[in-house]
Protein backbone atom coordinates (compact mmCIF):
# COMPACT_ATOMS: atom_id res chain seq x y z
CA UNK A 1 0.00 0.00 0.00
CA UNK A 2 1.55 3.68 -1.01
CA UNK A 3 2.52 5.53 1.95
CA UNK A 4 0.92 9.38 1.86
CA UNK A 5 3.67 12.12 2.08
CA UNK A 6 2.23 14.07 5.17
CA UNK A 7 4.73 16.75 4.12
CA UNK A 8 1.74 17.35 1.05
CA UNK A 9 -0.47 18.47 3.50
CA UNK A 10 -1.02 20.26 7.26
CA UNK A 11 -3.34 20.29 10.29
CA UNK A 12 -4.77 23.53 8.66
CA UNK A 13 -5.94 21.22 5.34
CA UNK A 14 -7.45 18.73 8.00
CA UNK A 15 -9.43 21.44 10.08
CA UNK A 16 -10.74 23.01 6.60
CA UNK A 17 -11.61 19.44 6.11
CA UNK A 18 -13.69 18.55 9.35
CA UNK A 19 -15.31 22.00 9.05
CA UNK A 20 -16.54 21.49 5.31
CA UNK A 21 -17.58 17.99 5.99
CA UNK A 22 -19.68 19.43 8.91
CA UNK A 23 -21.31 22.55 7.39
CA UNK A 24 -21.34 20.66 3.92
CA UNK A 25 -21.35 24.01 2.29
CA UNK A 26 -17.99 25.94 1.12
CA UNK A 27 -19.59 29.36 1.76
CA UNK A 28 -20.86 28.39 5.51
CA UNK A 29 -17.82 27.04 5.79
CA UNK A 30 -15.39 29.50 4.56
CA UNK A 31 -17.40 32.17 6.76
CA UNK A 32 -16.41 29.96 10.06
CA UNK A 33 -13.14 29.78 9.01
CA UNK A 34 -12.31 33.56 8.09
CA UNK A 35 -11.57 32.67 4.61
CA UNK A 36 -12.74 33.16 0.75
CA UNK A 37 -14.69 30.36 -0.51
CA UNK A 38 -11.97 30.33 -3.21
CA UNK A 39 -8.86 30.19 -1.05
CA UNK A 40 -11.08 27.09 0.88
CA UNK A 41 -12.17 24.99 -2.22
CA UNK A 42 -8.13 25.21 -3.60
CA UNK A 43 -7.38 23.78 -0.21
CA UNK A 44 -9.85 21.02 -0.41
CA UNK A 45 -9.05 20.13 -3.62
CA UNK A 46 -5.11 19.66 -2.51
CA UNK A 47 -6.03 17.88 -0.02
CA UNK A 48 -8.09 15.15 -2.22
CA UNK A 49 -4.80 15.20 -4.89
CA UNK A 50 -2.72 14.27 -2.46
CA UNK A 51 -4.76 11.48 -0.79
CA UNK A 52 -5.91 10.07 -4.49
CA UNK A 53 -9.17 10.34 -3.53
CA UNK A 54 -12.47 12.41 -3.65
CA UNK A 55 -13.73 13.19 -0.38
CA UNK A 56 -16.88 15.12 -1.37
CA UNK A 57 -19.14 15.12 -4.13
CA UNK A 58 -19.79 18.92 -5.53
CA UNK A 59 -23.02 19.74 -7.43
CA UNK A 60 -24.44 22.97 -8.09
CA UNK A 61 -27.12 22.86 -5.32
CA UNK A 62 -25.37 20.89 -2.52
CA UNK A 63 -22.12 18.89 -0.90
CA UNK A 64 -21.51 15.45 0.36
CA UNK A 65 -19.10 13.66 1.29
CA UNK A 66 -18.04 10.48 -0.74
CA UNK A 67 -17.76 6.94 0.83
CA UNK A 68 -14.30 7.63 1.15
CA UNK A 69 -14.87 11.17 2.69
CA UNK A 70 -16.80 9.09 5.70
CA UNK A 71 -14.37 6.53 5.90
CA UNK A 72 -11.66 9.83 6.31
CA UNK A 73 -13.64 12.00 8.54
CA UNK A 74 -14.08 8.88 11.04
CA UNK A 75 -10.23 8.79 11.41
CA UNK A 76 -9.23 12.53 11.08
CA UNK A 77 -10.26 13.63 14.53
CA UNK A 78 -8.17 10.93 16.00
CA UNK A 79 -5.16 12.88 14.64
CA UNK A 80 -6.37 16.16 16.31
CA UNK A 81 -6.81 13.84 20.24
CA UNK A 82 -3.06 12.38 19.52
CA UNK A 83 -1.79 15.66 19.16
CA UNK A 84 -3.16 17.15 22.28
CA UNK A 85 -2.25 14.14 23.72
CA UNK A 86 1.67 14.74 22.75
CA UNK A 87 1.04 18.36 23.65
CA UNK A 88 -0.39 17.47 27.22
CA UNK A 89 2.66 14.45 27.44
CA UNK A 90 5.40 17.13 26.67
CA UNK A 91 4.22 20.22 28.98
CA UNK A 92 4.05 17.49 31.35
CA UNK A 93 7.55 16.19 31.24
CA UNK A 94 8.89 19.94 30.79
CA UNK A 95 7.31 20.32 34.27
CA UNK A 96 8.54 17.26 35.62
CA UNK A 97 5.17 15.53 36.26
CA UNK A 98 5.91 12.60 34.29
CA UNK A 99 8.99 10.84 33.99
CA UNK A 100 11.02 8.25 35.59
CA UNK A 101 13.54 8.70 38.25
CA UNK A 102 16.23 6.01 39.48
CA UNK A 103 17.89 6.91 43.14
CA UNK A 104 20.44 5.29 44.39
CA UNK A 105 20.03 4.76 48.32
CA UNK A 106 22.06 2.86 51.38
CA UNK A 107 20.27 1.21 53.65
CA UNK A 108 20.92 3.41 56.47
CA UNK A 109 18.84 6.00 55.32
CA UNK A 110 15.86 3.81 54.46
CA UNK A 111 14.34 5.47 57.33
CA UNK A 112 12.81 8.87 58.61
CA UNK A 113 12.97 11.49 56.01
CA UNK A 114 13.68 9.14 52.74
CA UNK A 115 10.62 6.87 53.10
CA UNK A 116 8.27 10.22 54.01
CA UNK A 117 9.76 11.81 50.81
CA UNK A 118 9.25 8.97 48.70
CA UNK A 119 5.48 9.20 50.05
CA UNK A 120 5.05 12.29 49.14
CA UNK A 121 6.43 12.22 46.07
CA UNK A 122 4.79 9.48 44.93
CA UNK A 123 1.27 11.37 46.13
CA UNK A 124 2.58 14.92 44.19
CA UNK A 125 3.46 13.28 41.38
CA UNK A 126 1.78 9.95 40.39
CA UNK A 127 2.73 9.52 36.91
CA UNK A 128 6.06 9.57 37.32
CA UNK A 129 7.81 5.93 38.18
CA UNK A 130 10.75 6.25 40.45
CA UNK A 131 12.23 2.95 41.38
CA UNK A 132 15.49 2.35 44.32
CA UNK A 133 18.49 0.47 43.75
CA UNK A 134 20.71 -0.05 47.15
CA UNK A 135 23.89 0.68 46.67
CA UNK A 136 26.94 1.47 48.28
CA UNK A 137 28.25 4.97 48.30
CA UNK A 138 31.17 3.77 46.01
CA UNK A 139 28.25 2.01 43.50
CA UNK A 140 26.51 4.70 43.39
CA UNK A 141 28.92 7.84 42.40
CA UNK A 142 29.91 4.83 39.58
CA UNK A 143 26.09 4.70 38.96
CA UNK A 144 25.67 8.91 38.27
CA UNK A 145 28.36 8.57 36.29
CA UNK A 146 27.07 5.88 34.03
CA UNK A 147 23.47 7.31 34.16
CA UNK A 148 22.52 4.67 35.43
CA UNK A 149 21.01 6.29 38.46
CA UNK A 150 19.20 10.22 38.12
CA UNK A 151 20.16 11.09 42.26
CA UNK A 152 22.38 9.40 44.77
CA UNK A 153 21.87 9.35 48.58
CA UNK A 154 24.48 8.67 50.93
CA UNK A 155 26.35 10.10 53.77
CA UNK A 156 29.99 12.10 53.21
CA UNK A 157 30.58 11.68 49.17
CA UNK A 158 34.01 11.45 47.92
CA UNK A 159 35.26 13.72 45.88
CA UNK A 160 34.63 13.94 41.79
CA UNK A 161 34.44 16.00 38.92
CA UNK A 162 31.24 16.67 37.12
CA UNK A 163 29.09 15.98 40.31
CA UNK A 164 26.90 17.93 42.88
CA UNK A 165 25.94 17.49 46.07
CA UNK A 166 23.25 18.97 48.58
CA UNK A 167 23.15 18.20 52.30
CA UNK A 168 19.73 17.65 53.13
CA UNK A 169 20.36 17.19 56.47
CA UNK A 170 22.09 16.44 59.54
CA UNK A 171 21.39 14.27 62.71
CA UNK A 172 23.02 13.46 66.04
CA UNK A 173 25.04 10.17 66.34
CA UNK A 174 23.60 7.97 69.11
CA UNK A 175 25.15 4.62 70.72
CA UNK A 176 23.29 1.37 70.09
CA UNK A 177 24.03 -0.88 72.77
CA UNK A 178 22.55 -4.60 73.41
CA UNK A 179 19.52 -3.89 75.84
CA UNK A 180 21.35 -6.24 78.60
CA UNK A 181 24.46 -3.83 78.34
CA UNK A 182 25.41 -1.88 81.79
CA UNK A 183 25.96 0.65 79.85
CA UNK A 184 22.00 1.01 78.47
CA UNK A 185 20.94 1.59 82.07
CA UNK A 186 22.36 4.72 81.65
CA UNK A 187 20.56 8.31 80.27
CA UNK A 188 22.85 9.15 78.02
CA UNK A 189 27.06 8.48 77.77
CA UNK A 190 30.35 9.92 76.69
CA UNK A 191 31.62 8.74 73.88
CA UNK A 192 34.99 7.93 76.48
CA UNK A 193 33.11 5.36 78.05
CA UNK A 194 33.35 2.99 75.20
CA UNK A 195 36.53 2.97 75.34
CA UNK A 196 36.90 -0.52 76.87
CA UNK A 197 34.02 -1.70 74.89
CA UNK A 198 34.13 -4.14 71.26
CA UNK A 199 32.45 -2.32 68.46
CA UNK A 200 31.00 -3.57 65.62
CA UNK A 201 31.34 -0.98 62.51
CA UNK A 202 30.59 -0.89 58.96
CA UNK A 203 33.73 -1.57 56.80
CA UNK A 204 36.46 0.95 57.34
CA UNK A 205 38.16 0.58 53.86
CA UNK A 206 34.14 0.76 52.13
CA UNK A 207 32.85 3.43 54.14
CA UNK A 208 33.98 6.77 54.57
CA UNK A 209 31.16 7.56 57.22
CA UNK A 210 32.66 4.39 59.04
CA UNK A 211 36.28 6.40 58.88
CA UNK A 212 34.36 9.24 60.38
CA UNK A 213 32.95 7.68 63.33
CA UNK A 214 36.70 5.88 64.19
CA UNK A 215 38.32 9.29 63.91
CA UNK A 216 35.63 10.31 66.60
CA UNK A 217 36.57 7.93 69.06
CA UNK A 218 40.14 8.67 68.40
CA UNK A 219 39.22 12.70 69.50
CA UNK A 220 37.54 11.09 72.42
CA UNK A 221 40.71 9.79 73.37
CA UNK A 222 40.65 5.82 72.68
CA UNK A 223 41.02 3.23 69.68
CA UNK A 224 37.59 1.29 68.78
CA UNK A 225 38.11 -1.84 69.48
CA UNK A 226 36.75 -3.52 66.11
CA UNK A 227 35.17 -6.97 66.51
CA UNK A 228 33.08 -7.24 63.22
CA UNK A 229 33.11 -5.39 60.59
CA UNK A 230 29.95 -4.98 58.25
CA UNK A 231 28.07 -3.72 55.13
CA UNK A 232 24.78 -3.53 55.89
CA UNK A 233 22.91 -1.63 59.03
CA UNK A 234 20.25 -4.52 59.07
CA UNK A 235 23.67 -7.11 59.84
CA UNK A 236 25.18 -4.29 62.49
CA UNK A 237 21.51 -3.70 64.36
CA UNK A 238 21.75 -7.80 64.58
CA UNK A 239 25.52 -8.66 65.75
CA UNK A 240 24.71 -5.64 68.65
CA UNK A 241 21.46 -7.34 69.64
CA UNK A 242 23.14 -10.46 69.97
CA UNK A 243 25.71 -8.85 72.48
CA UNK A 244 28.75 -8.80 69.54
CA UNK A 245 29.82 -5.22 70.13
CA UNK A 246 28.27 -1.49 70.53
CA UNK A 247 27.76 0.85 67.67
CA UNK A 248 27.58 4.77 66.70
CA UNK A 249 24.72 4.97 63.93
CA UNK A 250 22.91 8.43 63.33
CA UNK A 251 19.55 9.17 65.46
CA UNK A 252 16.74 7.86 62.53
CA UNK A 253 18.27 4.53 63.29
CA UNK A 254 16.02 3.89 65.93
CA UNK A 255 13.12 3.94 63.48
CA UNK A 256 14.31 0.17 63.03
CA UNK A 257 13.45 -0.65 66.30
CA UNK A 258 15.25 -3.94 66.90
CA UNK A 259 14.04 -5.50 70.47
CA UNK A 260 17.30 -6.57 71.87
CA UNK A 261 19.05 -3.05 71.02
CA UNK A 262 18.68 0.04 72.89
CA UNK A 263 19.81 3.76 71.70
CA UNK A 264 21.51 6.42 74.10
CA UNK A 265 22.64 9.65 73.42
CA UNK A 266 26.09 11.01 73.29
CA UNK A 267 26.96 13.63 75.96
CA UNK A 268 27.81 16.59 76.45
CA UNK A 269 28.26 16.94 72.42
CA UNK A 270 27.20 14.23 70.10
CA UNK A 271 29.28 14.20 66.95
CA UNK A 272 26.55 14.88 63.99
CA UNK A 273 26.75 13.24 60.63
CA UNK A 274 25.33 14.54 56.99
CA UNK A 275 22.82 12.98 54.69
CA UNK A 276 23.29 14.50 51.04
CA UNK A 277 21.75 14.02 47.66
CA UNK A 278 24.27 13.72 44.68
CA UNK A 279 23.35 13.99 41.48
CA UNK A 280 25.38 14.76 37.82
CA UNK A 281 26.48 18.86 37.60
CA UNK A 282 23.74 20.77 36.33
CA UNK A 283 21.29 18.24 35.78
CA UNK A 284 18.10 19.85 34.27
CA UNK A 285 15.93 17.46 35.14
CA UNK A 286 12.46 19.08 36.97
CA UNK A 287 11.50 15.93 38.21
CA UNK A 288 14.93 15.43 40.06
CA UNK A 289 14.33 18.81 41.20
CA UNK A 290 10.84 18.27 42.41
CA UNK A 291 12.37 15.08 44.32
CA UNK A 292 14.84 17.12 46.06
CA UNK A 293 12.30 19.78 47.10
CA UNK A 294 9.88 17.52 48.86
CA UNK A 295 13.38 15.99 50.60
CA UNK A 296 13.75 19.42 52.03
CA UNK A 297 10.20 19.73 52.76
CA UNK A 298 10.35 16.35 55.33
CA UNK A 299 13.21 17.05 56.90
CA UNK A 300 11.12 19.08 59.14
CA UNK A 301 9.45 16.36 60.19
CA UNK A 302 12.61 14.20 60.78
CA UNK A 303 13.72 12.44 63.94
CA UNK A 304 16.86 14.88 64.51
CA UNK A 305 17.04 18.70 63.32
CA UNK A 306 20.22 19.81 62.35
CA UNK A 307 21.58 22.02 65.03
CA UNK A 308 25.13 23.25 63.83
CA UNK A 309 24.97 24.29 60.18
CA UNK A 310 28.09 23.56 58.01
CA UNK A 311 28.35 27.55 56.55
CA UNK A 312 24.96 27.66 54.74
CA UNK A 313 25.35 24.28 53.01
CA UNK A 314 22.01 23.14 53.95
CA UNK A 315 20.85 24.68 50.99
CA UNK A 316 23.70 24.90 48.46
CA UNK A 317 24.34 23.01 45.92
CA UNK A 318 28.18 22.34 46.12
CA UNK A 319 30.91 20.86 43.06
CA UNK A 320 32.49 18.08 44.57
Amino acid sequence: MERIDPRQFNLRTLRYFLVLAEELHFGRAARRLNMSQPPLSQQIRQLEEALEVELFRRSHHSVELTIAGRAFLERVPLVFEQLDKAITHARMVARGQVGRLEIGIISSSLVGVIPAALESFGQHYPEVEWRLHELTPSAQIEALIERRIDVGIFRMPPEHDGLQREMIMREDVMIALPRQHLLAARDRLALAELSDQPFVMFGLQQSRFADYLYQCCLQAGFTPQIRQQVVEVQSLLSLVGANMGVALLPASMQGLAWANVMFRPIAPEPPQVPLYAISRQGDPSPTLHHFIAIIREKVSDSLSTPSRQDHGADDELRRI
